[in-house]
């Protein structure tokens, strides 16, 4: 049986088999695990993994699962197949940026080619007197800058494309 989940935004894959009576062969990243599991409650269970124990705890609610393993707390994140698929259309989409109110590029913090994290500045724009920084709305590559220091955009001007 194979098993996707996410610790913050990092996916692991794993693939269960039964060995033999009450062992699992657990596949991860090239390694293989044998493990055997004694349950102590509902929430609560004994993890015997390669002849390493682990204190498992588990509470869920309808959005994530707390594990605490060994006391040390991991948020696993609940995800639909349906959500995982709008998140990578999203993530390989191009994103055109622009402004709502005419103003001046103040200044651009980065160029065409370059590699930006979300919510990174790459431009200043002034509007009404006031300096707003103008951030990436997802990581990716700036593929287009449509404007330099000093030139004057529309309301509406497409300042920048992230891919």
């Amino acid at each position: 049986m194979n098993i996707s989940f996410w610790l913050g935004q990092k996916e692991f894959r794993l693939n269960l088999e039964e060995k033999e009576k009450g062992i699992i062969q657990v596949s991860f990243d090239q390694k293989k695990f044998d493990v055997t599991v004694e349950f102590l409650s509902a929430k609560e269970l004994l993890l015997n993994m390669d002849g390493k124990i682990f204190n498992i705890v588990i509470d869920s609610n309808s959005l994530s699962h707390s594990v605490f393993v060994n006391g040390k707390l991991f948020k696993i994140e609940k995800k639909s197949a349906l959500k995982i698929l709008r998140e990578e259309r999203g993530k390989l989409r191009k994103r055109d940026v622009k402004t709502s109110m005419p103003g001046k590029i103040v200044s651009v913090l980065v160029r065409e080619g370059d590699e930006v994290k979300e919510g990174q500045s790459v431009l200043i724009l002034e509007a009404m007197k006031m300096q707003n920084e103008i951030k990436a709305p997802q990581s990716g590559r700036i593929t287009r800058i449509n404007f330099n220091p000093q030139e004057y955009v529309e309301a509406g001007a497409v300042l920048f494309s992230v891919e």
